[in-house]
């Protein structure tokens, strides 16, 4: 069986994979960013079943890895995750203009941290959804599988 270790590593790789696929074609710096946060939603996404379907034996199945209801909502995501990266990339953009005409270090500093905040956020929502799927993809191979529906 799967354990922590294992989710949070495999969670970690094919998150931040996956966030470094969906950045391509952005600058350098900012595939960096989208690949770090997709790392870290990966490594959240691939623990998260355990934190809903606590993990009291290795027989604990329920919502959070039912093939049906995750299916679904990982369906819902993925058809607009494109969508919510163009628009944090486009807020990321944004904010990124408004430092250049920043009236002062701190305020640039801050705006700083909003652009990274934009575009680490990017590349976890892709993280999750990989990191996610990655836990489900390792239970589907133990002796209890997943269930269809909880």
């Amino acid at each position: 069986m799967p354990n922590l270790d294992v989710h949070f590593q495999v969670g970690a790789v094919v998150g931040g994979g996956n966030a470094l696929y969906m950045s391509y074609g952005q600058p350098t710096w900012h595939v960096v960013a989208e690949t770090a946060g997709g790392l870290l939603g990966g490594i959240a996404g691939g623990l998260l079943p355990d934190h809903i379907d606590v993990p009291s034996d290795p027989w604990h199945r329920a919502e959070a890895h039912s093939v049906a209801i995750t299916g679904m909502v990982g369906l819902f995501v993925s058809e607009h995750l494109a969508d919510w990266q163009a628009l944090l990339r486009s807020h990321a953009d944004h904010i990124a203009m408004m430092r250049t005409q920043s009236p002062g270090p701190l305020q640039e500093f801050l705006l700083w941290l909003g652009e990274c905040a934009c575009r680490l956020l990017a590349g976890a929502i892709a993280g999750v959804l990989a990191g996610y799927a990655s836990h489900l993809l390792l239970d589907t191979f133990t002796p209890r599988s997943l269930p269809f529906f909880c």
